[in-house]
């Protein structure tokens, strides 16, 4: 028997996208009052088109993709999407920042063509999902800016129980003595067995990150997330060696490499690479793989729009159970602010016991049609 022919890229279009938002929400660092992303598509001489996405910095990652990435997939065969990731990451001279994000966008849109032109969900390309409805945290509130901070925290964690969530991490970053106190209140209105975890944003240098991990020992904090800037690895040993709960960092990462030394460091207890940002999912599996050869859990940082958000699920499905950890893991990281780009095709609620379902169509599972970016639509452009 023949084997069928290749199904050749032949077109790259790029949906550079922008929502504004109801008010300006924020973190230590930086308050925002609009959420972009860059949306790419893949489609094939078979009439078959793939979803990526990147949403850091579209603009730089579109150019990128415009002038150096695409006209390599041009002609390519989109079933061999590990082949494809090679050829990129062999034409870039820096394999941080910017241009990891510019993979990632195109690594996920080919793995997505590859799934739908074998009418399987990217789960089944990945090796079978173990699981049909993933355990979620819901990541927030947000801090808000020109007054107190938390004034809307807890009208946020109640909704967030409402809609049915049963874990969640918190931002904060203002001072320790401040975010303790919080915290402690938050502790008291959710009780004392949700699991609660602690998102700095690396807005804190090391001293008064351990003052904070000191203080927030008594409420059982399952994870201290980026308590200082990513690339700090002395000041991450120190706090390590102090923390009474683990460390969490990995979505400021690019590529296996970065990873890689953190994880020989022995600083995080919980790894959490971004799809969209560290290399796609080629990178993905190559951290995974590193994170379960040390015993690290694999918690990926879900930020962006629908396509980052359902392929995530897809790759959090295939992840093994791993306990002996603070929070048993796999885990989803559900943002579930105001954000109409992450329901372009719909929401994906989580039910009664706080979990959301794997999607069950082919490739990543998003029925996107470009007309449904029109409304947010910033920068539109085609590589043939």
């Amino acid at each position: 028997m023949n084997a069928a022919p290749p199904a050749r890229i032949v077109r790259i279009d790029g949906y550079e996208v922008a929502c504004r938002l109801p008010e300006r929400i924020g973190n230590s660092r930086v308050f925002f009052e609009s959420r972009g992303a860059l949306l790419v598509s893949v489609t094939t001489d078979a009439g078959v088109t793939g979803w990526g996405e990147t949403w850091a910095f579209p603009a730089a990652a579109g150019a990128i993709i415009r002038r150096d990435l695409a006209p390599r997939l041009i002609g390519q065969d989109a079933a061999a999407p590990r082949r494809l990731h090679d050829t990129m990451l062999k034409s870039l001279p820096d394999r941080h920042g910017v241009p990891l994000m510019a993979v990632s966008a195109l690594d996920i849109a080919v793995w997505d063509a590859a799934a739908r032109a074998a009418n399987r969900p990217l789960s089944a390309l990945l090796g079978g999902a173990l699981r049909e409805r993933v355990f979620a945290y819901v990541s927030g509130p947000f801090l808000k800016p020109d007054g107190d901070p938390y004034r809307d925290y807890f009208a946020d964690i109640d909704g967030y129980l409402a809609a049915g969530f049963r874990a969640i991490k918190l931002r904060v970053g203002t001072t320790p003595a401040r975010d303790a106190a919080i915290v402690r209140q938050v502790r008291e209105r959710i009780g004392a067995d949700m699991p609660l975890m602690v998102d700095v944003n690396q807005g804190f240098a090391p001293g008064p990150a351990a003052d904070l991990a000191r203080r927030l020992g008594e409420f059982d904090i399952r994870w201290l997330e980026e308590p200082i800037v990513h690339d700090d690895l002395a000041g991450y040993r120190r706090l390590a060696d102090r923390a009474p709960m683990p460390l969490a960092a990995g979505e400021s990462l690019f590529g296996v490499e970065a990873f890689r030394d953190v994880v020989g460091a022995g600083v995080l207890g919980y790894l959490q690479p971004d799809l969209a940002l560290c290399g796609g999912i080629t990178e993905m599996l190559k951290i995974a793989g590193l994170a379960d050869a040390f015993g690290i859990a694999l918690v990926p940082h879900v930020w962006g729009t629908a396509v980052n958000f359902n392929a995530t699920l897809h790759f959090v499905s295939v992840l093994p159970a791993r306990g002996g950890h603070a929070m048993p893991c796999p885990l989803f990281e559900y943002d579930h602010s105001y954000n109409p780009l992450r329901t372009l095709c719909g929401d994906c609620p989580v039910d009664t016991a706080g979990t959301v379902a794997v999607p069950a169509g082919p490739g990543i599972g998003v029925d996107l049609k470009p007309e449904k970016l029109a409304p947010h639509l910033v920068e539109r452009w085609t590589v043939q």
